[in-house]
This record gives structure tokens, sequence and C-alpha cells, in this order.
């Protein structure tokens, strides 16, 4: 029972996600896989949100008052789609959208690679559900917070507002500990084991939006290849850095949100589609609501586009890349201020988590001795074939080989976000106020991991504009 009770939820969170992407975009035309991907991010985005609006309204967040929200929306929902349906002219449906997931044609080397995925997929979910929560953080910040929701049903209580609690980072951002609940609720149990099917759905989201992605560019086998490549990177499985897909920590989501909204934001520098700017703008706002890092991230990457507007604002459009940039700035915040404001009334319990007060010229200048640390550690752990095989060697070598299509070509803003959001996590270690070594050593492969999809989508780019080159075409 609990087996079907753990369907119906994730059933919920797509359908939710996918009602809302019908609502926020009713024009858009993606691959299946893509839309399936992008369902799973706003249903888990919206269900979120709407718990975090149920506790400003001092309404108890519990199974029947989610029911009664949810319920209404996605009944309307269902019956003004097939109204729509019964209109619509059935030769005039977008072929893309209905591509199957497997087609006919595949050759020899597709079929390897996608035996290969799947493989993986299964690898990660088999060891997502085979034991419960194991590592320090997935248990102390993220569903500690859950298990504390779904037996208050508020976040007034003294665990987030009582300073004498125990500390575990009570002004994190709330996704996952509120994906996490809804799950409980609809499980009526707390189940440490089955929770952990949402991490499994976040890495097929993030494989199946950087494959669709690519075959918006690239022919089908030249995009199983690198999407076989992102896939099968041993970071992704290995649990000692506590980044691992089962780990239950909130890396792989943040990977996720950060890289479909980075992705979304080079297809609208490319094509101008307002779509994909709209897409963007929600992922990166709830990749703010779930880590830290997010807002850091989200910095760098409108700093980047304001380069692209600045230099890419030809007489007839700069109004109109103003509105892109305010609306890519705009959204989310609107996302996360909810969040924000309840946020704000919490106290904070160790002084030292204050990284924004610890971002000082006094605080830099008297740590830079620092430098040298943190650089030879990101260099062996780009070096460390164990959790990354040679792909940041690769990656060296598409840069460097390559460079003067990195410069002539929009991926140059790409590699821009790629060394700016590195320079974010030097900036971090040079301001903690912890022992440096001791936090590198369990949590720079964290950090890559979130960066990971998008340097193996610059590769990608980058391998293709060389072939190209030296094939004779443009």
């Amino acid at each position: 029972m609990l087996i079907v009770k753990l369907i119906l939820s994730i059933l919920a969170i797509y359908l939710i996600g996918f009602a809302v992407l019908k609502y926020a975009l009713p024009d858009v035309r993606r691959h299946v896989l893509e839309k399936l991907a992008l369902s799973f991010g706003l249903g888990t985005g919206v269900i979120s949100l709407v718990m975090v609006l149920m506790f400003h309204a001092k309404i108890e967040v519990d199974r029947t008052n989610l029911f009664l929200f949810f319920a209404p929306v996605l009944i309307g929902f269902f019956y003004a789609e097939s109204k729509l349906r019964l209109r619509r002219n059935k030769s005039k449906s977008d072929v893309r959208s209905s591509t199957p997931f497997l087609p006919k044609d595949l050759n020899l080397l597709e079929i390897f690679l996608i035996v290969i995925i799947v493989a993986r997929v299964g690898l990660v979910s088999f060891q997502a559900l085979y034991k419960p929560m194991f590592t320090y953080d997935a248990m102390s910040i993220w569903a500690l917070k859950a298990k504390i929701f779904f037996k208050e049903q508020t976040i007034f209580t003294d665990d987030f507002y009582n300073p004498d609690r125990l500390h575990y980072h009570p002004k994190y951002p709330l996704l996952m500990p509120l994906v996490e609940n809804w799950i409980y609720h609809c499980l009526g149990s707390v189940n440490d084991k089955l929770v952990k099917i949402i991490f499994p759905l976040f890495y097929i989201s993030l494989i199946s939006i950087f494959y669709t992605t690519q075959r918006r560019f690239f022919p089908r086998q030249y995009s199983l290849i690198f999407t076989a490549l992102l896939a099968t990177i041993p970071a992704f499985v290995r649990s000692d850095k506590a980044g691992a897909v089962f780990s239950g920590n909130a890396d792989i989501p943040l990977a996720f949100f950060y890289t479909t909204g980075v992705i979304n934001l080079f297809c609208w520098m490319k094509e101008r589609k307002r779509e994909d700017l709209f897409i963007s703008a929600i992922f990166s706002g709830l990749a703010i609501f779930t880590k830290n890092e997010g807002l850091g991230l989200f910095t760098v990457t409108v700093f980047c586009l304001s380069l692209f507007i600045l230099f890419n604002s030809k007489k007839g459009v700069v109004r109109q890349n103003i509105e892109s940039l305010s609306t890519y700035i705009i959204i989310p915040m609107l996302i996360v201020s909810p969040w924000l404001l309840l946020s704000m009334g919490m106290p904070t319990f160790v002084e030292d988590e204050n990284y924004p007060g610890h971002l000082t010229i006094a605080t830099v200048i008297a740590n830079i001795p620092r430098t040298p640390t943190i650089l030879s550690s990101f260099y062996l752990e780009f070096m460390d074939i164990r959790r990354w095989n040679i792909f940041w060697i690769l990656f060296s070598v598409a840069v460097i080989g390559g460079f003067k299509f990195v410069i002539k070509s929009l991926i140059k803003y790409l590699f821009l976000i790629l060394i700016l959001d590195f320079c974010l996590f030097v900036l971090v270690y040079i301001i903690t106020p912890w022992n440096v070594k001791e936090l590198i050593s369990c949590s720079i492969t964290r950090l890559v991991i979130q960066i990971t999809p998008i340097a193996v989508f610059i590769v990608s780019k980058q391998m293709r504009m060389v072939l190209d080159y030296r094939s004779g075409r443009s």
C-alpha cells in the first residue's frame, strides 16, 4: 500500500508541474522528455511554495488542506485541457512534442548508449531506495526539517525560533524539506527510505533536460554520447563526499535547477524565444529556493546576462533587452520572497554561519594566504579520475584547443558563467570562518557537481564547432 501511495505522490508532482507548465506557457512545444523534466521541477517548486504561503496564512500544512488546494486546480486544468484537445486538429500537433521515447531507427551505438544511461539510472535508483538517509547533512538539515513540518504542520515552532534548540541551519532554503514533507503526507507517515525516490527523479530530470537541449543543436547520436558522458560521471554515485544522487543532499536538485536555468538562458541568447527566458528565470528562482549557493550562482548569471545585453543591444532592441533582463531578475525574486520574509524573523543560531557578514575587504585580505591551498585542492579534485573520470582533462583540452571558437561564439557567456562560478566557490572558501582544509575535504566535490552539467554542455558545443570547422561547415 505504501508503494501505491508513493507512486500517487510522485504522479501528483508531475501533474501539478505539467498543469503549471501549460498555464504559464500554453504554446510551449518541447520534447516529451523535456516536458516531463520541467513538470517535475515545476511540481516540486509549486508544492513547496504553496506550503510557504500556507505558513504565512497560518494554515496548517496537512494532507487535507493540501488536497483541498491542489484538487480543484488539477480538476480545472484537466477539464480545460480535454475541451482544448477536442477542438484541436490532430494533424497540427507538434511532431517533436510527440516524439516517442525510443525511435525505431536507432543504430547499435545509440542502443548501447541508451542502455548505459538506463543502467546508471537503475543503479542510482536502487542505491537511493536501498537504505535510508545516512549522511549528516541529509539527516540534520533537510530530513529533520521535513519531519518537523510533518509533525507540527507549521514553521512557527520552537524548532525554528528558539535559539536553545539544536542548530541545523534554520535559515537554509526549504524546497527540499517541503518536498520531502509532501511525500510524508502522501504516505501518511515518515519513511526515510521511500522519501529518497525524489533524488533519482531529480537526476533523471537533469539527464533529460541535458539530452533534449542537446537535441536542439546536435544530431541524436552526438547528443546521446555526451548525455552518457554526463550520466556516468562517478561523482554522482560515490558516497564518500556525500554529494551523490542517493545521499539525500540537495546538490543534485540544485544542479538540475541551475543547469535548466543556465542552458535555457543560453538558448534564449541564441534563438530569442521568450519561453526559454521564462523557463530560465523560473528555474533560477527555484535554484535559489533549493540551496544558499543558488543565490550566488544566480548573481553570476545576472551579471553575464547583463554583459550579453550590453554588447548585443543594437538599435531597436534596447527596450526589449531591458525588459528581458528585468523579467529574469523579477521572477526569481518573486519566487523566493515569501521564504525570505519568513526567514527574516528567525534568529541566527551561529553567527559564524553569516557568510555575507564575512564578505568584507578586511576578511578577504586577511585570508588571502589560503588561496594556494584552495586552488591546489580544486586542482587535485579536477584530476581525481575516481570521481570525474577524465572529464575535466577533456574539458581543459576542449576549451584550450578551441579557444578561438569560444571567443567568436555565444559559448563565451557560458564559459564566463562557469569561470565566475568557480571564482565564487574560491571566495566562499576564502571568507569562511571554519577551518578551510576541513571544509574543503567535505564540500568541494559537492560544489563541483553543481556546475559539472554546464561544463559538459560547453565541451559538447566546443567539440561540435571544431568538427564542423574541420569538415568545412560554418
